[in-house]
C-alpha cells in the first residue's frame, strides 16, 4: 500500500498555466488523508510559493521545497540546510555583473531577492515567460544593487540563463564552485544547492520519519531535478512531457501536465486498491 506520494510541480502537477483543478484536488486529498497517505509537495520553488498556491490545502500537505534544502511536514520545520556565508560571498562577488541578465534570484524560505534590473530584464524567450518566473519566487525584494542584500538564512540561488550561455555557465560554474552543484530545473534554469542536497535527501528523512519503504512510495516528475527521487521510489511515475533522460529514470510513464496526469495516476491507483 502507498503511503507517501511525492508529486513536482511546474510540468508535472501544475498545467501549462501553472495551476491545478482545486475540486478535484480537495476530494483526492480528502481520500488520501482517509487512508493515511501523505500528499507531499517535492520543487525547487520555496515554501512561501507553495503556501500561495496551495491556499487552505497548505496544512495539509509536507513538502521538499528548495530542491531538497528544506523539509517541512503540516507547517512543521523538519531541517533547513542553507549556503554558508562563505559560499554565498563567493557567488555575489563572481557573478556581481550578471545579476540583470542571468536573472539571478537569492531565496530564503520567505523572501526572494532580486536585482530591479533583473526583475525587468528583457532577454527571457518572451514577456509572458519573464512574468512567470518572476511569479515563481513570491516576497520579491527588489533591491538597487546586490551589495544591498541583507543578511537572511539562504538556502537556494536561481539562475535563468539565455539559452545561449547555458552551457558554458554551467561548465564554468563546476569549475569555479566545486562546493556548489548547478541543478538544472528546467526551461534554462539553474538551482545552486549544496552538494548533498536533492529532492531524495528531503524524501529519505520524510520516509525515516513515516517508517516508509520504497515499495509504499510514488513519485512525480518530469526534470532532470526530480531523476533523483524517481530513481527511489518503486512507483516512479515520468510525466509524457518530459525528456526521454527522466523518461529512462522512472519505472512507469504518466500523461502529461496539460491532461491531469497526475490525478489520472493516483485516482486509478486509489480506485484498484
Amino acid at each position: 500500500m502507498i503511503k507517501i506520494i511525492a508529486v513536482d510541480m511546474d510540468g508535472t502537477f501544475l498545467d501549462e498555466e501553472g495551476k491545478f483543478d482545486a475540486k478535484r484536488f480537495e476530494h483526492l486529498l480528502d481520500e488520501l488523508d482517509r487512508r493515511g497517505i501523505l500528499f507531499d509537495v517535492a520543487t525547487g520553488n520555496q515554501i512561501s510559493r507553495m503556501k500561495i498556491v496551495f491556499g487552505d490545502f497548505a496544512k495539509r500537505l509536507a513538502y521538499v521545497v528548495g530542491n531538497g534544502s528544506h523539509l517541512v511536514v503540516k507547517d512543521k520545520t523538519i531541517y533547513l540546510k542553507n549556503l554558508s556565508s562563505q559560499q554565498l560571498q563567493h557567488f555575489l562577488d563572481y557573478y556581481q555583473n550578471h545579476f540583470d541578465d542571468y536573472h539571478i534570484v537569492i531565496s530564503s524560505p520567505e523572501h526572494s531577492y532580486m536585482t530591479k534590473g533583473a526583475y525587468n530584464c528583457q532577454n527571457l524567450a518572451d514577456e509572458a515567460t519573464l512574468e512567470y518566473y518572476n511569479a515563481s519566487f513570491p516576497n520579491v525584494i527588489l533591491l538597487d544593487d546586490v551589495s544591498d542584500l541583507p543578511k537572511e538564512t539562504i538556502n537556494k540561488i536561481t539562475m535563468q540563463l539565455p539559452l545561449a550561455v547555458f552551457e558554458k555557465v554551467s561548465a564554468d560554474f563546476k569549475k569555479e564552485f566545486p562546493d556548489l552543484v548547478p541543478m538544472a530545473s528546467g526551461f534554462g534554469a539553474i538551482d545552486v544547492v549544496l552538494p548533498e542536497v536533492d529532492k531524495a535527501l528531503g524524501l529519505k528523512e520524510l520516509m525515516r520519519l513515516r517508517e516508509v519503504s520504497a515499495n509504499q512510495l510514488m513519485t512525480f516528475g518530469d526534470g532532470e531535478n526530480d531523476i533523483a527521487m524517481l530513481q527511489l521510489a518503486k512507483y516512479s511515475y515520468a510525466m509524457e512531457n518530459a525528456p526521454e533522460r527522466v523518461k529512462t529514470a522512472a519505472n512507469f510513464l504518466a500523461p502529461s501536465n496539460a491532461k491531469e496526469g497526475v490525478f489520472q495516476v493516483i485516482e486509478n491507483y486509489l480506485a484498484n486498491h
